[in-house]
């Protein structure tokens, strides 16, 4: 990702802002924060964190984080985004723009394994998000996804690449797995909770005590299997991990039907 925007450009795209959101300045000067897969994230002079989006994909999951953040506020005690701008695809931002106030908090840094603090805070988050009650989530705008059919969807674009990749042995032996992991009933067993599918260390706050101060980018939001959520995290460390596993489990998480 680049790690930064030429002044010209940021100066160029304050000036769109100011002019789609006049009640968000000061505006300029902007600073630049970041560039992901669909969005720009750029900091307003008045403090206004604002994410414009470069994909048809960003302007989808806007919308959705207008609908679906208010609802979720209100199940975590983490601090979450408050979309107070937002605008849908138009002449001046083709794919859309979303803003709120900047969250205090900074990203665990990559390769350092956050303090246990953290990892108890994490822990209680993600408990009480796959608490929430489903069917608000639904009614709030969040979908509902088979988060197995999900994971087998991806063969036509996985396979290709891994049989590039690896030696013919390495392959069939892949094949073998995949037949086995594929037709295993097992894999659909599980209970629906609403899942972020995107807890890695760029969209998580860290406060000044160690603790969870935040949880960023929403547009993955879906209801489906908890378990995607422990995915990123495990990045984190074996010790860490276990840590938020028994922190998620003491308020009163769930790994579903075989954890009943």
């Amino acid at each position: 990702m680049p790690e930064s925007k030429s002044a010209s450009e940021l100066k160029r795209i304050a000036r769109t802002l100011e002019l789609v959101f006049p009640d968000a300045r000061p505006v300029a000067p902007l600073r630049f924060v970041d560039q992901g897969f669909r969005s720009i994230a750029v900091e307003t002079a008045g403090g206004v964190l604002m994410r414009v989006g470069t994909s048809v994909e960003a302007a989808a999951g806007y919308e959705l984080e207008t609908r679906a953040l208010p609802f979720i506020a209100k199940q975590v005690d983490a601090a979450v985004p408050a979309p107070q701008w937002y605008t849908k695809p138009n002449r001046d931002l083709p794919f859309g723009a979303l803003g709120y106030p900047k969250l205090p908090g900074s990203n665990p840094k990559w390769g350092v394994e956050p303090p246990r603090r953290f990892a108890l805070s994490l822990g209680r988050f993600m408990a009480q998000l796959h608490s929430a009650p489903v069917d608000q989530a639904i009614d709030s705008g969040i979908s509902e996804l088979n988060s197995f059919e999900r994971l087998i969807s991806a063969e036509d674009i996985v396979m290709p690449a891994l049989r590039r990749r690896l030696s013919a042995p390495e392959f069939v032996h892949l094949l073998a797995w995949w037949e086995e992991f594929r037709s295993d009933d097992r894999m659909q067993l599980y209970e629906l909770s609403v899942c972020h599918h995107d807890l890695w260390h760029g969209n998580l706050l860290i406060g000044k005590s160690g603790e969870l101060a935040g949880v960023l980018d929403w547009a993955h939001v879906e209801v489906g299997d908890r378990a995607h959520d422990f995915a990123a995290t495990r990045y984190f460390g074996e010790q860490f991990n276990r840590q938020l596993i028994d922190a998620y489990l003491e308020n009163g998480g769930s790994f579903g039907v075989e954890d009943q």
